[in-house]
């Protein structure tokens, strides 16, 4: 619909330094300009961009549209601390379907009251619901933990974190990559027929609206003009 596509084409989520369009949804952007699960929300008060992946909360820090790739950070490891995460605590995106890690990430696994023969380093938690915190960086689940969770963090701070020029706190609060799976070779093909990008949510996937005077063509993912001007030719003939 040509209403849908004037939203979608020419409407931009903007809060501070973030600014989107497709396959992001949320703002000003109507729900059907965007994959639902790349709702992206300002927070008014702290003018910063969140969006929420598989129940936990992230404050995104920057978007590289052309690589797909997303900057996040943990919002409860941001206010709380990793001694005092959101309960229940969870893995980092590695359960959604939707994203992968990115490139420059290192996965760290962080083991509650327990520890492995592989833990790095050890931490008490004060003033939490936990005694200890240990570290390592094997895809393991400790016995007898009250709780375990998978974090990436950016290689470099991992570096500075093992070299004790970092401390936990500062390596989790700080951010790590994850590339969104969304397609966009079909959003391109739109753009260039003069559509505007949305998202199906019954097929899921890309849909392209059309202006008011194009129309869908054989190809769902552009859009042709239903009624063109006579040529020169024509027009001379007819004279």
């Amino acid at each position: 619909p040509s209403q849908l596509y004037e939203k979608c084409r020419d409407v931009v989520f903007k809060c501070r330094n973030i600014s989107n369009r497709y396959p992001f949804s949320g703002g000003d952007r109507e729900p059907e300009c965007g994959h639902p699960n790349l709702e992206l929300r300002c927070d008014d008060f702290t003018n910063t961009t969140k969006i929420e992946i598989v129940g936990i909360k992230y404050k995104v820090l920057d978007i590289h549209h052309e690589s797909r790739i997303l900057i996040i950070a943990r919002e409860d490891f941001i206010n709380n601390g990793s001694y005092r995460p959101q309960i229940p605590i969870q893995d980092s995106i590695l359960n959604s379907e939707l994203f992968v890690p990115g490139p420059r990430n290192t996965n760290l696994t962080l083991l509650y009251d327990c520890q492995s023969s592989s833990s790095l380093r050890i931490f008490p938690c004060n003033s939490s619901n936990n005694n200890n915190v240990s570290i390592t960086t094997d895809n393991i689940r400790g016995d007898g933990c009250s709780a375990n969770a998978r974090v990436p963090v950016l290689q470099s701070c991992w570096g500075r974190f093992r070299n004790k020029t970092l401390d936990l706190e500062e390596a989790l609060e700080t951010r790590f990559e994850v590339q969104w799976e969304e397609d966009m070779e079909a959003c391109w093909k739109c753009n260039a027929s003069g559509g505007g990008c949305g998202f199906n949510d019954s097929n899921y996937q890309t849909v392209c609206y059309c202006p008011s005077r194009f129309e869908s063509s054989s190809d769902p993912n552009e859009c042709h003009q239903s009624h063109l001007p006579p040529s020169s030719a024509y027009t001379k003939k007819q004279q």
